[in-house]
């Protein structure tokens, strides 16, 4: 199994690539150089890392594998810049000039850390290319209200910009998440208007594995098997900042986790986004998601995430600017604490729990 406790984790790494520690009383965060990301987080010092990472780092960095988990950035729609044959959806590529890119590190403290990287996309459809680059700056926060549980907070500002006018891209926020397998899955949690309308998207996803409740959908993360979730903006509940979360008896702990993203810089039309589902290409778009993977090489378990669409790019003299803000919160306790933290953040009241 791939759970790391923060020495653990720093030892499993080691000379690899530069890590950015930043504490905030017993919690601490991971920044990596490599891939310029948010790669570990812990509520406390002993503690399982809330995020997914991969069983063999050290390969993933010397293979430059994009695979090594955290909290990633990418840009959408996925069709045009991760198929190899986009009309078809076919041949999966993620360009290594997007992730791992080659980010450095700017500037760092106590609280704080910027990272920044050149980046060169190809559109797979229209086979043009855009140089640009991304900036990442990651701040220790506190929580929104006092919850009295051991807790870690980070604030995301993303930062980027490509250098031609008018694509018809959105950022892409991406955070991995660890499960305990068909034993012990975790449970991910959108709220919702009243009513809503979930989407597959890569595949039916079976009824087993989705929970529609009245203002929330839940969706099972047992990394077993590969489906795909998306909720529609119109059924997002924009009056909350919280648009995503995720619950899970920690393994081999009694208590229970709880990771959730919050951001108010999320498409609120279809025509803010441009994700379309394999699916269904020519329906409806889906910006909030949760990916289920699948773990061909047991015990060792692939990842789920949380994924945000985030705001559409915008031209400003000449060039396609998207710039977001995000922020995700960590927590653990028992698990009638978390179902309060869970009230708290998503205002959903005795949740469905896989």
């Amino acid at each position: 199994m791939n759970y790391y406790t923060k020495d653990n984790l720093l030892s499993t790494v080691g000379d690899s690539t530069d890590l950015i520690e930043l504490k905030s009383d017993d919690a601490t965060i991971l920044i990596s150089e490599y891939g310029g990301r948010l790669l570990a987080l812990f509520p406390r010092n002993d503690s399982y890392n809330l995020l997914w990472v991969n069983s063999n780092p050290k390969k993933v960095i010397k293979t430059r594998n994009r695979a090594i988990g955290g909290d990633r950035y990418w840009i959408s729609p996925e069709k045009d810049y991760f198929y190899k044959d986009p009309a078809n959806f076919r041949d999966w590529i993620c360009q290594s000039s997007l992730d791992p890119a080659n980010y450095e590190i700017l500037d760092n403290d106590e609280i704080s850390c910027t990272v920044s990287s050149n980046l060169f996309i190809q559109n797979m459809r229209t086979k043009q290319g855009s140089q640009g680059e991304i900036t990442r700056q990651f701040k220790l926060i506190k929580e929104p209200f006092t919850t009295g549980l051991s807790y870690c907070g980070v604030e995301l500002l993303d930062d980027c910009v490509l250098y031609r006018p008018n694509l018809q891209i959105n950022g892409w926020s991406i955070a991995t998440i660890i499960s305990g397998g068909l034993k012990n899955p975790g449970t991910v949690l959108i709220p919702t208007k009243s009513n809503p309308k979930p989407l597959s998207y890569f595949r039916n996803i079976s009824v087993d594995r989705v929970k529609v409740g009245d203002n929330y959908v839940a969706f099972k993360i047992d990394v077993d098997d590969v489906y795909k979730l998306a909720i529609r903006p119109e059924d997002i509940d924009f009056s909350r900042p919280a648009k995503i979360g995720y619950v899970l008896k920690m393994p081999d702990r009694k208590e229970f986790g709880f990771l959730v993203k919050l951001s108010n810089d999320v498409p609120r039309t279809q025509n803010e986004c441009f994700d379309v589902a394999r699916d269904h290409p020519d329906s409806e778009i889906g910006v909030i998601q949760s990916y289920n993977s699948e773990s061909p090489e047991k015990p060792i378990l692939n990842c789920g995430e949380i994924e945000l669409q985030l705001n559409q790019f915008r031209t400003i003299d000449n060039a396609s600017h998207g710039k977001s803000k995000h922020q995700l919160f960590g927590y653990l306790g028992k698990k009638e604490e978390i179902l309060e933290v869970i009230r708290k953040y998503l205002g959903v009241e005795n949740p469905f729990l896989y």
